[in-house]
């Protein structure tokens, strides 16, 4: 027999396998975390690759500095404003990762630069002349600076494409914001957000870990009274986990998105399932037998359904596999190589270490009183009856929405920020539009007027949208007009436009500019609203006779990133779905070898798919780009439930003495300890993830917690229910 080796020599076999994990999860330090939410996009989708033309070309990535301060427009304060910059850019591109800084102060000291009256390349000393020079800069840029009342602004920091966000912020930002007097300046906008996420995450992993870990030994000593069962249980989930994230970290540029720390309580949960089914029944046999023997008697029953309910957890994870968006395929891939790896851990580590520890365990004598659901057929069919129908009557109400600010802890200082700076400036979601024509195009007065029209038609036109180009600039600067002819405009741009504009707005042969168009942090509904509006104006612009020498792209940015993930979840939710549903059921008529079978241990699973949308709207879960794996989550590791019931009273089937009715009695009152453990642990290992107080995780926990619970509940309650239907009697026709 394959496991005589191992039982033989128990010592070695449990350091062999220490030795390996030891060195395989050693590179779990290596696992890059990422809440980028362009990562969730597939390559070839149209948004993602046409903000990255215009990222080629532009400086669209950047870091925002958010500032308060008693009046910002003081002199004192715009200097201190104006030193931040200077500090951040000494030389505007010297070749490191800031490309440029903008502020009101930098708009200021560049207005003041081109009027010689009072011009020079500094923030002047005189009150008046600041007055002055502030009422030189267009009302559409001044808004996007600073507020009305003067008390906020802000620095927008831009960055190259690919910046090491870690070293500019940790190394150079950061401590720069401890320097100043006049104002309080806090880092924020989405690098710094994905940037502190990482870190919020990784500050309170290893807290949550420990708070779960000391849960689930508190759970397992309840129910068993003997350390030694936890230590045999806990071992193999400490080695799986291990062993999956030193794989992960193995991976050459992979980057998981931060619900990759949902495989710890999953992976938690499964194992202790696994260890308990193992723990329980060699419990029972070595009452009778000796404990080599009693190991050698648990394989081929209770070991065969954990490597049952292994492949088809496996199965039902590999439907993740075929998203489109990276970060949920590889979420799917850390899932599978965790689930195998916990059965790995969980055959290799507990036989040695039951023998080893000379288990004994207590008798399933108290948990007898299960084999009662056998009675209560008519009452559980009513009760599932009811739970499907209110969820039924919930499906309406399921919110599908994906906010990239819901996808980060919302206490983080930089998210805190984002929220005051999105209510007083009515940004934080920029999005732009590239416009481009034949060299020099840009400076036709009659493309200028177009240009001015279509932002009108955007700010008025479009609820929560407000667009700015290098119109307002130019026509600031010849009294509110725009110039008649194209040369006078070149002119104009060339000798009196800052070249922060010019950066910001205009190649260098003027053959394309970049119009921003800002929006609030809001829900996605309202955000698709805004982008639909103003796409409906630049098709106008696109149609319209007389700009065919021209060129609009689409709308991109985060806000339409965010709306096209949106857009992609139910059909994902369908796909995963089905494909774990297919492969499942599959894998359960090649395992039993029996259609019938199959299809009983498969109704419980359709049973958690039918009240998932309850579960979302009791606990007022939205369907994001988190919760919509947890319908292949339940699925496939839901199925243990019913794999491991089946398979029991399939082995008692085999018993002639006993009738198929004590066989489901049975196999019932055996393997209830195993699953109810198992569940309670899940939730009490699963539960100090609320502290991390990070929303989108703890959406997905409950959820994945509601749904496995209801996988108990629908496995043990609806098997022993129809596995008892005449008394077993129609079991006994299949055959034993």
């Amino acid at each position: 027999m394959q496991y005589d080796i191992l039982l033989k020599k128990p010592k070695l076999t449990i350091i062999i396998f220490t030795i390996i994990t030891v060195l395989i999860s050693s590179q779990a330090l290596n696992v890059i975390i990422s809440s980028d939410i362009e990562l969730y996009m597939p390559s070839g989708e149209s948004t993602v690759e046409t903000l990255n033309n215009i990222r080629a070309e532009w400086p669209v990535d950047s870091i925002l500095i958010y500032i308060s301060a008693d009046n910002i427009t003081n002199v004192s304060t715009l200097k201190e404003i104006n030193a931040m910059e200077e500090a951040l850019n000494p030389e505007e591109g010297d070749g490191d990762d800031v490309i440029y800084t903008a502020s009101i102060a930098s708009f200021l000291r560049d207005t003041n630069k081109i009027f010689p009256v009072i011009g020079g390349d500094k923030i002047p000393d005189s009150q008046c002349d600041v007055d002055l020079l502030l009422k030189l800069i267009p009302d559409e840029m001044k808004s996007k600076f600073v507020t009305p009342d003067n008390k906020n602004a802000i620095i927008i920091v831009t960055t190259k494409k690919d910046v090491d966000a870690n070293d500019l912020l940790g190394n150079k930002i950061y401590p720069l914001l401890e320097t100043t007097v006049e104002t309080k300046m806090t880092a924020t906008g989405t690098i710094t957000m994905y940037k502190e996420t990482v870190d919020w995450i990784m500050g309170r992993i290893y807290s949550v870990m420990l708070l779960s870990a000391l849960l689930l030994v508190l759970t397992i000593l309840a129910f068993h009274k003997r350390m030694k069962a936890v230590i045999i249980a806990l071992t193999p989930i400490i080695y799986a986990i291990g062993l999956t994230f030193g794989t992960m970290g193995m991976m050459p540029d992979m980057e998981f998105a931060p619900t990759v720390i949902a495989v710890i309580p999953l992976l938690a949960a499964l194992g202790i399932a696994y260890s308990l089914h193992m723990i329980n029944h060699f419990a029972e046999e070595v009452e009778k037998h000796p404990p080599q023997e009693a190991v050698k008697r648990i394989i081929p029953t209770t070991g065969k359904a954990v490597l049952l309910s292994a492949i088809t957890t496996i199965v039902g994870f590999a439907s993740l596999l075929s998203s489109t968006m990276p970060p949920i395929k590889n979420m799917g891939l850390a899932f599978l190589v965790g689930v195998l790896y916990s059965f790995i851990a969980t055959m290799v580590m507990v036989p040695p270490m039951l023998i080893i520890a000379k288990y004994r365990g207590r008798s399933v004598e108290g948990w007898r009183s299960f084999s009662k659901l056998t009675r209560y057929k008519k009452h559980i069919l009513l009760l599932f009856i009811v739970l499907t129908m209110l969820s039924a009557a919930a499906l309406p109400s399921v919110s599908t929405k994906t906010s990239i600010w819901e996808m980060m802890p919302r206490k983080m200082d930089s998210s805190v920020a984002m929220t005051d700076y999105s209510q007083k400036f009515g940004g934080g979601q920029t999005e732009v539009f590239e416009i481009s024509t034949a060299k020099d195009g840009i400076l036709e007065p009659s493309l200028l007027r177009q240009m001015e029209a279509m932002e009108e038609a955007i700010n008025v036109g479009v609820e929560n949208a407000s667009a700015y180009s290098v119109v307002d600039a130019i026509k600031r600067l010849n009294f509110g007009t725009i110039p008649a002819t194209k040369e006078d405009v070149k002119t104009l741009v060339e000798k009196r436009l800052p070249e922060k504009y010019k950066k910001m707005m205009l190649n260098d042969d003027y053959s394309k500019t970049l119009v921003y168009v800002d929006m609030p942090v809001m829900s996605t509904k309202d955000t698709g609203k805004a982008i639909d509006g103003v796409e409906q104006i630049l098709d106008q612009y696109r149609n319209k006779p007389g700009v065919a020498n021209e060129n609009i792209t689409q709308l991109v940015g985060l806000g339409s990133i965010t709306v096209s993930v949106n857009g992609m979840l139910m059909e994902q939710q369908f796909r995963f779905t089905f494909i774990s549903l297919l492969l499942v059921f599959a894998c359960l008529v090649l395992v039993f070898r029996s259609f019938k079978y199959a299809a009983i241990t498969f109704l419980p699973i359709l049973l958690i798919l039918v009240w998932e949308p309850g579960a979302l709207v009791l606990a007022h879960i939205p369907l994001n780009v988190a919760t919509v794996m947890v319908s292949s989550i339940a699925i496939g590791a839901g199925i243990d439930f019913s794999v491991h019931i089946t398979e029991r009273v399939r082995d008692e089937l085999k018993d002639k003495q006993k009738t198929a009715l004590e066989a489901v009695k049975t196999a019932i009152t055996t393997k209830s300890p195993s699953l109810i453990e198992a569940t309670v642990a899940l939730i009490a290992g699963g539960i100090p993830i609320v502290l991390m107080e990070y929303e989108m995780i703890t959406q997905f926990i409950v959820l994945v917690l509601i749904m496995l619970v209801f996988a108990c509940v629908a496995s043990l309650l609806g098997l022993a229910a129809l596995y008892s239907i005449r008394n077993g009697k129609w079991l006994e026709s299949w055959g034993r």
